[in-house]
Parts: structure tokens; sequence; C-alpha cells
């Protein structure tokens, strides 16, 4: 009777130690996922903002030319921006590049999704 009690309890420590280290695994882990979405999602905001100034003087068909070699989906217009793969293009009067936008904003303001981004 002795030696089951202490098989048992031994048994309770290994598996609580086991149960105790996937938590601290699986925190590390989400951890990591985190931090790797926020730089995922800088980055984006980052080259979405910056690519209007790179492309300047590039023309609307040279830009839609460029991002259809990227993607199989075949580009459409709505709401005044050019869609090409995840991609809405908005362009000024004089058809140069005045902002890039993603299909998804999460809340950020967003010239081809008005009604996903806040004012």
């Amino acid at each position: 009777m002795k030696w089951a009690i202490i098989i048992l309890a031994a048994l309770l420590v290994i598996t609580n130690a086991y149960w105790a280290y996937r938590l601290i695994d699986l925190g590390v882990t989400l951890s990591y996922r985190d931090d790797d979405n926020h730089r995922n999602r800088e980055t984006r905001r980052q080259l979405m903002a910056v690519l209007p100034d790179v492309a300047k003087n590039a023309s609307r068909k040279e830009i839609i030319d460029a991002a259809r070699r990227y993607t199989e989906q075949e580009p459409f217009e709505k709401d005044g921006c050019i869609w090409v793969g995840w991609l809405g293009f908005r362009f000024d009067q004089d058809d140069r590049l005045k902002s890039v936008s993603p299909t998804w904003s999460f809340g950020g303001k967003d010239p081809c999704n008005p009604e996903h981004g806040s004012p």
C-alpha cells in the first residue's frame, strides 16, 4: 500500500510538471506568434505608406502591370480603387499613385475600404 501511494504521488508530480512545461511552452509560442504578427502588421503599414512616394514617377499602367505579375487574379475597379490581387490602388486626377490599401484594414484609415476603416 505504501508503494502505491509513493508511485501515485510521483506520477502526480510528473504529470503536473509536464502540464506546467506545456503551459509555459504554449505561452512562449504565443508570444513569438504575437510578435511576428505585430512585425508583419507594421511592415505592411510602412510599405503601404512608402509605396506612393517610391512610385511617384510610375504611370497607372506600370503600377497595375507590376502588381499583376504577382497574382493570378484579374484587376477590377470598385469605389474608385483598382484592385489587383490583395491590393487596392487609388490614383489621383493625373493617374499618379495616391494610396495603396490591403483588402483588410483592421480599423485603420483605409481609402479603398472606407466602411472598414476609421474616419
